[in-house]
């Protein structure tokens, strides 16, 4: 595929002036299927925080109280290593699936991509009127109905921006706490100052920003071409088959009639038949526009299409799934099923109940006692990582002289919270170190051991330390 004149970002003119972009719209069904995929993210995405799953938000990261809930998963700050393994899934799905489909993230997934396809531009056609009235209202001068049009539009982002900020913010506040914050701004300084901020950020993003987020400040663009290959996914045209341009009624020009359709309808502006470019964030449009072309001069759709530049090229004419089956790909996909399975059976085999046993702080490591024993004191961490409180009970697997100390004897942990109880272990200077077995038990079936080491000294009576 041929590379011309791609030295230029589509927005930016004469003197470095932004070129606003008017793109316009039109149904198809590349549109259609990216319509559902963002409502359903969209969805998902705002009400995580609004609902409870299990008596908790489906979605809250919860900084205090140092857990975090996802849609009935609850990770406590002990868990960092099931965050570890979320983190490697989250990489070779990047990998994995841009090896394989390009970045049909950016143009299907991407939360700056929901935002503005699927929120703002539909309700600007709304109140402004199609690609072509936009552009004539806002070269125009400001007139009553232009500057209603105005105002409705920007109170509508102003009401979008201040939704998403508020459910961003309650993802770690929860619901009580976004709202309180949003009552009373100082009783949350921290939470109000998210919320205003990430208002503040989407509402120029809206406004103003919009495609230069993907063509300035994102990297992702930048960095596809080390996770590309010829073999993978992207938009592109034809250029075999559509070459060379020219009116429809010429039998000597190829399939594309330079209509421009593939142009005005793209989000960043780019001409995707001058091949592959930073800028396109592989939303589909032009190949709605391109379709919707040929049906009417009644040919084969297809002529910029969703394939690999080795198909384009006619270099290759393998199917999808055999295409699939390279190195790059298998490496990425079976990274990513061991990460995964990993994380699976991790939280499969994973306790309700999480024990460690330490020596107390603040205290010698060993003690004689007036009666010829030495003592160790010791401290119990339990977590519950359930949501209902639980009654744990210590005990010595085999006593053999020793004895074990706990003091109020039953221990209660609440749900989700994790506690430290005090516990000493006495044991007769005779018998000397060695380690100790403690049983852990609930009231609700669980029972585990844990050991450690005992600190004797000397064996010599009060060897030990007072």
């Amino acid at each position: 595929m041929a590379l011309a004149d791609n030295d230029t970002v589509t927005t930016i003119g004469e003197g470095g002036k932004r070129v606003w972009l008017y793109p316009k719209w039109l149904r198809g069904r590349m549109l259609t299927r990216r319509t559902v995929v963002h409502w359903v993210l969209l969805v998902l995405l705002l009400i995580g925080p609004w609902i409870d799953i299990g008596g908790h938000p489906a979605t809250r990261i919860d900084i205090p109280g140092r857990r975090m809930y996802f849609w009935g998963a609850t990770l406590m700050a002990t868990d960092g290593a099931y965050m570890l393994f979320a983190a490697g899934i989250i990489v070779f799905s990047v990998f994995f699936f841009t090896a394989l489909f390009g970045r049909a993230w950016c143009g299907w997934s991407c939360p700056q991509t929901v935002f503005i396809e699927s929120l703002i531009r539909p309700f600007e056609r709304l109140i402004e009127g199609d690609a072509s009235a936009r552009r004539k209202l806002d070269a125009g001068p400001w007139t009553r109905s232009k500057v209603i049009k105005k105002a409705i539009k920007y109170a509508f982002y102003l009401v979008v921006a201040g939704t998403i900020g508020t459910t961003f913010t309650a993802y770690f506040l929860g619901r009580g706490g976004v709202i309180e914050a949003q009552l009373d701004p100082l009783s949350h300084p921290g939470g109000t100052a998210v919320f205003v901020g990430i208002t503040a950020a989407l509402l120029f993003d809206f406004a103003y920003f919009r495609e230069q987020t993907c063509l300035v400040v994102c990297p992702y663009g930048r960095f596809q071409s080390v996770l590309l290959d010829a073999d993978s996914l992207a938009v592109g045209y034809d250029e075999r088959r559509g070459e060379p341009r020219g009116k429809a009624n010429n039998p000597a020009a190829g399939d594309c009639v330079d209509c421009k359709a593939c142009v005005r309808v793209c989000p960043t502006g780019i001409d995707i038949r001058k091949g592959n470019q930073m800028e396109c964030v592989q939303c589909m449009a032009c190949i709605d526009a391109c379709d919707d072309i040929m049906v009417k001069l009644q040919r084969e759709p297809g002529l910029i299409r969703l394939d690999s530049q080795r198909r384009f090229a006619k270099e290759d004419e393998r199917g999808f799934a055999k295409r699939a089956l390279r190195p790059r790909v298998i490496a990425y996909g079976l990274g990513l099923i061991a990460v995964l399975s990993i994380l699976v059976v991790a939280i499969g085999v994973r306790q309700p109940v999480g024990l460690d046993l330490h020596r107390m702080s603040g205290t010698p490591p060993y003690a004689a006692m007036g009666d010829r024993r030495i003592q160790n004191s010791l401290e119990l961490r339990i977590q519950n990582r359930r949501g209902e409180a639980r009654s744990f009970t210590v005990e010595l697997v085999d006593e053999d002289g020793t004895e074990l100390l706990v003091p109020g004897g039953e221990l209660v942990v609440e749900g989700e919270t994790t506690r430290q109880f005090p516990v000493f272990v006495l044991r007769p200077a005779a018998l000397g170190g060695g380690d100790v077995l403690l049983r852990v038990r609930d009231d609700q079936g669980f029972s585990d051991e844990i050991a450690i080491e005992f600190l004797a000294g000397s064996r010599e009576a009060g060897g030990g330390q007072q």
